[in-house]
Formats: structure tokens, sequence, C-alpha cells
């Protein structure tokens, strides 16, 4: 599978992409949020990235939102908000997931934020191991609810039991 991985390309979302990002009806609630997630990248305020090969098509996906500081929760600088980290099953273990983690934080080196935020939901264990494995960290729990209008048109609001987690880039690498 290392010589598949090679075959990976990471690249930006574009516009013919949207409905593949759906996963064949799975994710189909959030088709407005995906819309909205690529009219920010057309103004620079996300960065919504893609993991393809040729023979597979989309087989992962992350979004990075830009954030301003939020004195609230103590986040005096802008940072990254990381949401919409999916791998599909059959190509989990391989890989994908530390590409798209590693084109994210050259994103947020390039344009010099140091700190990458995520929600991760408290029960799922293989996640919250696979960010710490990549030095996130837990930085509180968030047993918030968020509130999004789905394909129909309608106002859902679903709990979010999570993690908050955190990783700071090293400056070094700033240079």
């Amino acid at each position: 599978m290392e010589n598949w991985l090679k075959t990976v390309n990471i690249r930006l979302l574009r516009e013919e992409d949207l409905p593949e990002l759906e996963w064949g009806g799975e994710y189909k609630r959030y088709r407005r949020i995906y819309r909205e997630i690529y009219r920010n990248s057309q103004k620079g305020l996300s960065i919504p990235l893609i993991a393809e090969t040729a023979a597979e098509g989309i087989v992962g996906q992350v979004f990075l939102s830009q954030k301003e500081p939020n004195l609230n929760y103590g986040i005096r600088t802008r940072y990254y908000f990381l949401s919409s980290f999916r791998v599909r099953a059959e190509f989990r273990d391989h890989g994908v997931g530390s590409l798209l983690l590693q084109e994210c934080e050259k994103q947020a080196r390039l344009h010099r934020i140091r700190d990458i935020y995520l929600n991760c939901e408290r029960t799922n264990n293989r996640a919250r191991w696979f960010y710490q494995e990549h030095g996130f960290k837990v930085v509180r729990i968030d047993e918030g609810t968020w509130t999004y209008v789905n394909d129909e048109g309608f106002v859902v609001t679903e709990p979010e039991n999570a993690y908050l987690m955190k990783k700071t880039l090293s400056w070094i690498l700033f240079k």
C-alpha cells in the first residue's frame, strides 16, 4: 500500500467536486456547508483540501477555515479551525489522513498561522488517538451544539460532545 500512497494527490477543492463530497448520500445534509466552504475559499477565508487518486477519485477531505482571535476562549491570534476531516473507510490506516494533515500544516505555515484547532467527537477514540499521534492536545471539553441549514433548507441543531484539540506549530519552521 506504500506505493499506492504515492499515487494520492492532495489538492484544493474545485466546484465540480462538491457532489462527490456527499459520499453517495451519507453527507448530503451538509451540502450547503460544503458550498459555503467553497465560496469562502474563493475569498481566501478557507482552504478545502481533497485527497484523490486517478483510480478511486476522492478518498479524503479536510477543510481549514481562518478564524480571528477569540478572547472568550483565550485565543489571542488568528488560527485555523480544521473541520470535515474524513478518509473513506477502505483507505484508512494507509497514510491518507497523515498526508492531509501535513498539507494543513504546510498551509498554516505559508499563511503564518501557528495554531490549528479542531473538534474531535468524544466517542471517537480512534480519531483522538490519530490527532494525538500528530501532535494535537486536548484543550477542553466542548459539550455544546452546532446549528446549520441542511440540504432541504431546514435549520438543524445537533449536539456536539467533543474534545477541542489544538496543535501549535513550531516557529523554527516559519523562517
